[in-house]
């Protein structure tokens, strides 16, 4: 026999199970294991191998991430927005110990304008450790880690398994997700509901599937509840949820009934918490949002804003995933106008129509408009398009390079390119720390390598420390900072009595009533309330004014404004009042940075 006929028989006989040898047999029982032992590794080789290697990133994520908490967040300083947050995680794990399940869901979903669902997690945490910020810092960095492996399947869905994974790579390695995983906040809680309403949503055969359409809904009313700046985004799904329903002709009436399901399920899912705390968010949302006190986090003309939101977002990526996002939203559209010229427009709208990076890409577009239309922009709020955006920029350079090789090629450089960029992140000391900066037309200066977080950006914000040293404020100031709000809460706990205020007359970045109010309850369950909203500046008669509006036993003061967070008190003239209203020093500390703290007393009736 012709050896390349024979060499063609062997290679088909052994994919079969079969022996060359012999009248071509063998057992049954060794077929039928041959057999299931191709199956498994062809399984194993092309349906598990990719889910467990984004599995793996996530883990990486997860790990270096505690890490870098352990060495640069525990017991150092928390800015004023986390230390408010870790409060209410601690006020939610104090209601579960004094009356189980039921009064933990009560205060869980009490009035608030604070989206439940990052406090409420990390209170479970404190449940099953113990409380302290360690366990709360944990929550966005396994909120960041889910996202990224939900990432994984939101992609696979628009252009298979390994274009998932570079997707998944550059998401787990995105500046944006590695600085919010830092940060006590909700950005990460909001991006992994965010991601999982698009992956619900690319998975629900343009809405035909009602199971998907279910969970979809699900996810769109979980997003409010992790975050409420993401009712903006509400519009961006809707019309998401509608190209879906219209871009294809066959089945439009049970995809628009789908849609309509999905709409119920997501109204019920955030009324679970918004039945409660609706009037707080709206007045919350219209006020800080879209009304006057808006101007106060951002440009309010509609050209300064579109510029402030598009800084913003590039100086949470760094320069790498900005230009990786410009170019590959670039390429995506040039692929589209190759296409078209090239096969017409009629089958390019159609390829478009049945693409499922078309309503991602709707999604995205309008997301960014909502968050371009408001003043305040606040910390983190593109967060949850991070992932989008990232998906969408390789599907650009997929579409535009139809080579196998090359892809390749670009995949592998992708990879690396993203790798050296996230290297800075690892750690704030050599050979990882960087912080160079570049300026970007229309954008502006943006980092360009950079090992700094937002906890770094409210330092360097404070004034506080050295803008060249790594960490602003090295690690020993801010233990110091940290050590000197639990001793000045162990200074007054015992001075004034539970239906008493405390009236709070300074408000610094590292220490402030908020860093007090954790320190509390850390300590004890018993809240403290304190005032802290005296006049900024006032004369003697506005804080003798503010001293009488509530009944108090002990006053704090602090000399000089260095480290203020603006507008500041005017120390003299709120001693002057504090003296006017019988209150006496009967105590000083020091900050790190040389103020003096006064605490003042006066007899508790």
């Amino acid at each position: 026999m012709d050896s390349a006929v024979q060499q063609a028989l062997r290679r088909l006989a052994t994919r079969a199970c079969l022996s060359f040898d012999v009248d071509f047999r063998r057992s049954y029982k060794n077929r039928v294991i041959c057999i299931l032992e191709n199956r498994v590794s062809l399984y194993l080789n092309k349906k598990v191998a990719p889910p467990i290697i984004s599995a793996i990133f996530a883990l990486i994520f997860i790990a270096l991430n505690v890490d870098w908490i352990i060495k640069y967040r525990i017991d150092q300083i928390v800015d004023i927005d986390e230390a408010g947050y870790l409060s209410i995680s601690l006020s939610d794990y104090y209601a579960w110990l004094s009356g189980g399940p039921t009064a933990w869901l009560d205060r869980v979903l009490a009035p608030s304008i604070q989206s439940p669902m990052t406090t409420a997690t990390a209170s479970v945490l404190f449940l099953i450790f113990r409380p302290t910020t360690f366990f709360g810092y944990i929550v966005p960095i396994l909120f960041g880690g889910l996202s990224v492996f939900v990432s994984y399947f939101m992609a696979r869905r628009i252009a298979g398994e390994w274009f998932a994974l570079l997707a998944t790579l550059l998401i787990a390695t995105s500046p944006y997700m590695i600085g919010y995983s830092r940060t006590f906040n909700f950005a990460m809680a909001a991006t992994l509901c965010t991601t999982a309403a698009l992956l619900c949503l690319v998975s629900s055969q343009q809405m035909r599937s009602r199971r998907w359409a279910i969970a979809l809904g699900f996810c769109v009313g979980l997003m409010v509840i992790a975050r409420t700046v993401t009712i903006a985004f509400y519009p961006a799904i809707m019309l998401a949820v509608l190209w879906c329903v219209f871009s294809r002709k066959d089945g439009v009436g049970r995809a628009f009934f789908n849609a309509v399901i999905a709409g119920i399920v997501a109204v019920i899912t955030a009324a679970s918490w918004l039945a409660f705390t609706w009037r707080e968010v709206f007045d919350y949302l219209t006020s800080f949002g879209y009304g006057d006190k808006a101007a106060s986090y951002g440009p309010t003309a509609f050209w300064d804003s579109v510029r402030t939101t598009l800084q913003y977002s590039a100086a949470y990526f760094q320069l790498f995933q900005t230009l990786l996002i410009l170019s590959g939203v670039l390429a995506l559209i040039i692929a589209t106008l190759v296409s078209a010229l090239s096969v017409g427009w009629r089958k390019t709208a159609s390829d478009i129509r049945s693409s499922p990076i078309a309503p991602i890409s709707i999604f995205a577009a309008a997301s960014m408009m909502a968050l371009m239309s408001s003043a305040n922009k606040g910390t983190g709020f593109s967060a949850p398009l991070a992932p989008a955006l990232i998906i969408i920029a390789v599907y650009g350079f997929r579409a535009l390079i139809p080579v196998a090789s090359v892809r390749k090629a670009g995949a592998a450089a992708l990879s690396l390119a993203s790798l050296v960029a996230a290297f800075p992140l690892v750690s704030m000391a050599s050979p990882y720390y960087r912080n160079s900066v570049i300026e970007l037309p229309v954008v502006g200066w943006i980092p360009a390598f950079s090992s700094r977080v937002p906890i770094h950006w409210y330092l360097k914000e404070s004034g506080l420390g050295d803008p060249d040293n790594a960490t602003i404020v090295s690690k020993e100031i801010s233990q110091q900072w940290y050590e000197l709000g639990r001793s000045l809460y162990d200074r007054i706990k015992n001075k004034t009595k539970p239906d008493k205020v405390i009236k709070d007359g300074f408000r610094t970045y590292p220490l402030n009533a908020n860093t007090l109010t954790m320190f509390n309850l850390l300590d004890a369950a018993d809240l403290l309330p304190i005032d802290n909203a005296p006049p900024f500046p006032g004369t003697v008669a506005d804080y003798d004014a503010w001293i009488r509006s509530s009944p108090s036993c002990v006053l704090l003061s602090a000399d000089g404004t260095d480290g203020d967070i603006r507008p500041s008190v005017d120390p003299a003239a709120l001693e002057q009042a504090a003296r006017n209203a019988g209150f006496s020093v009967f105590d000083s500390v020091y900050m790190p940075n040389g103020r003096e703290i006064k605490l003042w007393s006066r007899p508790c009736s």
